[in-house]
């Protein structure tokens, strides 16, 4: 299956993402949000966006895997912040870089929102990944 990474070039250079993949033949796995919780539900990283972020990345290659796929797979993510603050932007797409090749980063739409569904978590992200076709 191919992927090919592409920016338009009328708009500006993105920052730890791209703006278009396309893919060819291969099995969708579509991923719920995922959120910076351990195995026993609890938060890691309470307070800080940066530790929440690496949870929740750990917490998305942990379904995609189980989905059929690898992180590289992933080619589309939507990263929800409560109160986010422009500040934040480097630290978190940053640590969202660490899980992928510099070349493969998936497309991201960020959105800064009041809350979510549990007290203390300050990042969501889930996604859609493009992995091979079972034979």
């Amino acid at each position: 299956m191919s992927k090919t990474y592409l920016n338009p070039p009328e708009s500006p250079p993105p920052k730890s993402y791209y703006h278009v993949i396309t893919t060819g033949p291969g099995k969708l796995i579509f991923l719920s949000g995922q959120v910076a919780f351990d195995s026993n539900r609890n938060i890691v990283g309470e307070g800080d966006v940066v530790a929440q972020t690496r949870q929740t990345m750990r917490n998305l290659k942990s379904a995609v895997e189980t989905g059929g796929g690898q992180i590289s797979d992933i080619v589309q993510i939507t990263t929800h912040v409560v109160n986010y603050d422009p500040t934040q932007l480097e630290d978190i797409t940053g640590t969202i870089a660490e899980f992928f090749e510099l070349e493969c980063l998936p497309t991201n739409t960020l959105v800064g929102i009041n809350s979510l569904s549990t007290e203390g978590l300050l990042i969501e992200i889930g996604g859609i990944a493009v992995a091979e076709a079972a034979s």
